[in-house]
């Protein structure tokens, strides 16, 4: 079974920490926290990717995740 909670933890983390660029199709996750607010998608000037950015409801979702 897949634990959704430490998935989403892992993925919100890499973003918060500025790592994350991201190109080609979003993942099933990765559409789902767009969809829901708590990621936007800053595309490059190029277009060829997107720098994934936590929203404010994205921040205190990941709080809530350690806990």
């Amino acid at each position: 079974m897949i634990d959704h909670r430490l998935t989403h933890r892992c993925l919100l983390a890499e973003i918060a920490s500025g790592e994350d660029l991201h190109s080609g199709k979003p993942t099933q996750t990765l559409q789902t926290l767009l969809l829901i607010g708590f990621i936007t998608r800053q595309p490059s000037p190029d277009r060829t990717f997107s720098h994934l950015a936590l929203t404010e409801a994205g921040h205190r979702y990941l709080a809530g995740l350690w806990h």
